[in-house]
């Protein structure tokens, strides 16, 4: 998706000298950003010179629907950086003379693009290779990270100030001999010097495809550029055509394209693992990619039967089937048999419970597994006898509870209080027993 020309930014006040402010306006010329730091917002561009692509010089490119000689997969980006392409800063200062500066740590930056500040507004702007020449890193042939400073000089009666703002450079520029394109696979044993997630297979849901047994290398989040961390895994897939083998090798960075975020503060990680949107009955092969923060896209599944790939073609592919259980968005079979509807409160929230804390983890998703194979059968008991009902509600209640409990406050802190609860409980019980036992003796 291409980056607006001016993107409106919230108001970000830089507290760069006593006389002065300096507010962000806009960036624009950028591959991807991150605003949530005001004292260095992070300026991140990701550059493919194996698949390059250009465009006006205002607006980054997608290098995904090029061609690549080493065949239909190949490390991209759909926010491709060029070196012709202008980063363009607007800031608003509280001054309103001064000359425009820019520095890349300590090296000054040159640019043949004009820089203006008029009426307190400052416009920067230079291509990404003047910004690269000035890092070093050739015509933007090579990683850096830096601070990028831009400000005014002023001057007022004989003194001088700066009025300036620091943005950080984050830059990834994928290997020129594709050697970024496939990782090792690491079902088995780590890999060394792999990257991002590197082995997931399928399983069949409803209109969805779950992506399981999620491998990430060590080092996870980090890539191969200083300061660029991989923010996402994405899946290129195919309809099947004739057999699965076939159709995974008709899979190409052209083919659709589903990313799952990763909550990458978790340990380990957290990918919500559901490639969803599909159709049930149709049959569907894909790989897997990792996206870092600059949306180059590289590290794919290696394709079964090419020299030293372990995966198999029945690992990629899988028939979203439509199913009434646990793995369902749509029902729980024997919450649903005992409150009479998959859309009750109590139902929603053992839903709620499973997609949170059951599904993100293996020991949940082999539960979940166990219990659609299992409990259909009990599900049909209970529906057909009120007694059931009533007697597996009253059972479900004290599950029920801790479910919302850890919904609304968190697993661990609903494990304490059903733990305080049980021991409490038991500590009465204790008590009157003693108690009788006292006034039987007497």
């Amino acid at each position: 998706m291409k980056l607006s020309v001016f993107t409106a930014a919230s108001i970000f006040l830089f507290s760069l000298s006593s006389h002065a402010t300096m507010t962000l306006n806009s960036i624009s010329g950028d591959s991807n950003r991150d605003l949530s730091d005001p004292a260095k917002p992070i300026i991140y561009a990701g550059f493919n010179p194996a698949t390059p692509c250009t465009g006006d010089g205002a607006f980054t490119c997608d290098s995904c629907t090029g061609t690549s000689a080493g065949g239909k997969i190949f490390s991209c980006n759909k926010t491709s950086a060029y070196p012709n392409l202008r980063l363009v800063i607007q800031m608003t200062s509280t001054n309103t003379t001064g000359t425009v500066y820019a520095k890349l740590g300590d090296t000054d930056v040159s640019s043949t693009l004009p820089w203006t500040f008029d009426s307190g507004v400052l416009t920067f702007q230079a291509t990404w290779s003047e910004i690269c020449q000035a890092a070093g890193a050739g015509n933007c042939t090579s990683n850096f990270n830096k601070d990028l400073v831009v400000g005014i000089n002023t001057s007022s009666g004989g003194s001088a100030t700066t009025d300036s703002a620091t943005f950080r450079l984050n830059v990834r520029v994928t290997e020129a001999d594709a050697s970024d394109t496939f990782y090792t696979d690491c079902n088995s044993a780590e890999v060394a010097e792999n990257q991002g997630f590197c082995h997931f297979n399928v399983f069949p849901g409803d209109e969805k495809l779950y992506v399981e047994n999620l491998v990430y290398s060590a080092g996870y989040p980090a890539s191969p550029a200083p300061g660029v961390e991989y923010r996402s895994v994405v899946f290129f897939y195919e309809p099947f055509v004739t057999d699965d083998n076939t159709t995974i090798s008709s899979i190409s960075n052209a083919s659709a394209m589903f990313e799952l975020p990763v909550n990458r503060s978790a340990d380990p990680p957290i990918v919500d693992d559901r490639v969803d949107g599909l159709l049930n009955g149709q049959r569907y092969c894909m790989v897997m990619a990792n996206m870092d923060m600059t949306g180059n896209i590289s590290f794919f599944t290696p394709i079964p039967g090419t020299p030293g790939s372990p995966v198999t073609a029945s690992e990629l592919c899988g028939t979203p089937a439509a199913v009434v259980g646990l793995l369902d968005d749509k029902s729980c079979f024997i919450a649903t048999a005992a409150f009479g509807s998959q859309m009750a409160p109590e139902v929603e929230s053992f839903r709620e419970f499973r997609n949170k804390y059951l599904l993100p983890n293996a020991w949940g998703k082999a539960f979940v597994k166990f219990y659609y194979k299992h409990s259909p059968y009990y599900a049909n008991l209970i529906a057909e006898s009120e007694v059931a009902k009533a007697a597996v509600r009253v059972g479900l209640w004290p599950l029920l509870l801790f479910a919302r409990a850890s919904v609304a406050l968190g697993f661990w802190t609903a494990f304490a209080l059903l733990s305080f609860g049980v021991l409490a409980i038991y500590g009465l019980y204790r008590h009157l027993l003693v108690a009788r036992r006292f006034r039987g003796e007497l």
